[in-house]
């Protein structure tokens, strides 16, 4: 299958769904990955595509980048049919995308663009950060088997493992407490949970 995953920021993707995105590359899926900006407010942004770069060679995946500025991401035609020609090139099986309940407007604007551009595919699930609001997943996926190597990814992302603005408190820490959390709801140990647009169960038949 092609597995396209949707991100406003670098790291955005390796919380949301690094997890379930390992193990689909490692069964042999398709990955690519779509940034929407550098994420340039967060950091350099040479530095942190540099390490989205880094992130995707582990995955073996293609990465595009919408190019759109940081903190400014508007539902607009424009950022539609950005995501539209990805879409049109990676001929996605399955979509991953921010939930559109988000405090951070480039990640609301980024899941509803998708919405629309993603209007004639079959799947699509929304994924968490830990600025997701109302998130109630319904769909999970064990990552108990890659839940280390998440890890790994989301530490390549260096600049921004303590930019959580918690004391003491790194993305690591939190990308797997929230990893407990769903693996509990899921009655496994690791777990990313999604929130369905939509599910043909078809796709798990290529799994």
């Amino acid at each position: 299958m092609n597995i396209l995953a949707i991100g406003s920021h670098p790291d955005d993707l390796e919380y949301g769904c690094g997890g379930t995105l390992l193990r689909f590359a490692k069964a042999g899926h398709k990955i690519s990955l779509l940034l929407m900006t550098s994420g340039e407010v967060g950091g350099r942004a040479k530095t942190r595509k540099q390490e989205q770069l880094k992130v995707a060679k582990i995955l073996k995946a293609d990465v595009y980048w919408g190019n759109f500025s940081d903190t400014r991401i508007e539902v607009t035609k424009k950022t539609i049919n950005v995501i539209e020609n990805v879409i049109k090139k990676v001929n996605p099986t399955l979509i991953f995308v921010h939930n559109p309940e988000d405090t951070h407007q480039d990640h609301r604007n980024t899941s509803r663009a998708t919405i629309t551009a993603t209007r004639y595919i079959q799947n699509v699930l929304f994924y968490e950060v830990p600025t997701t609001e109302n998130f109630l997943p319904s769909v999970f996926f064990d990552i108990s088997s890659s839940i280390k190597e998440k890890m790994v990814l989301l530490s390549t992302h260096k600049s921004q493992v303590h930019t959580t603005r918690i004391a003491e408190l790194s993305i690591l820490q939190s990308a797997q407490a929230c990893a407990i959390f769903r693996g509990f709801q899921n009655r496994v140990k690791y777990s990313e949970g999604f929130v369905p647009l939509r599910l043909a169960l078809g796709f798990l038949l290529k799994l």
